[in-house]
């Protein structure tokens, strides 16, 4: 098969263009041109490349190029973690909890936490039991609590010392709970 020929099979197959685009924008936000970048991920993300959906999000949400505009840094996330992008999931639900770009609603934020959670997303296991332990959004539960932190921290998550305090003030009976819902949350998450 001669080069052209070559050439013009590779601009027709679906999703190499987009791909390569994608990447030559990745190349462009890690060499400070985000105007490159966003002219690039911008047709991708309302074609629906989940990368790049989640990559304007970041744009707007630290103003890299763009406008700081956190209302528009939740739309690309939602769309993102709609999608099943889990750190869109886990970015979302922050906002949620922080009430940035979007009304605060702990029941959002454990909801987009917990999908975030369950794909294997360390700080969105330990900020769902965060959640657990400060009783927002879910019922105050520090079984829930403790088995998602330590979740959090079998997959490489900091607690700062949150389960050693939690352990101290937990029954006999409250702990064997907890290992047990652990146990089964690691295996939900893919944590072995």
């Amino acid at each position: 098969m001669e080069l052209r020929a070559v050439f013009l099979l590779l601009l027709m197959t679906p999703g190499l263009s987009s791909a390569g685009d994608f990447e030559f924008g990745v190349d462009a936000a890690a060499s400070g041109d985000y105007e490159t970048a966003f002219a690039l991920w911008r047709p991708l993300a309302e074609a629906g490349h989940v990368d790049a959906q989640f990559n304007l999000g970041l744009m707007y949400d630290n103003g890299s190029g763009v406008p700081r505009s956190l209302e528009t840094a939740a739309i690309w996330y939602l769309r993102a973690a709609e999608a099943g992008d889990r750190t869109a999931q886990s970015y979302l639900g922050e906002m949620y909890a922080k009430g940035q770009g979007v009304e605060q609603s702990f029941e959002q934020a454990v909801k987009w936490y917990r999908m975030a959670a369950l794909r294997g997303d360390a700080p969105a296991q330990y900020n769902l039991g965060i959640l657990y332990a400060s009783g927002k959004g879910v019922p105050l539960d520090d079984v829930y609590a403790y088995a998602w932190l330590s979740v959090a921290q079998a997959n490489g998550q900091s607690t700062n010392g949150i389960l050693e305090i939690m352990s101290s003030s937990m029954s006999p009976a409250r702990k064997l709970q907890a290992a047990a819902l652990t146990k089964t949350l690691m295996k939900q998450c893919g944590i072995e």
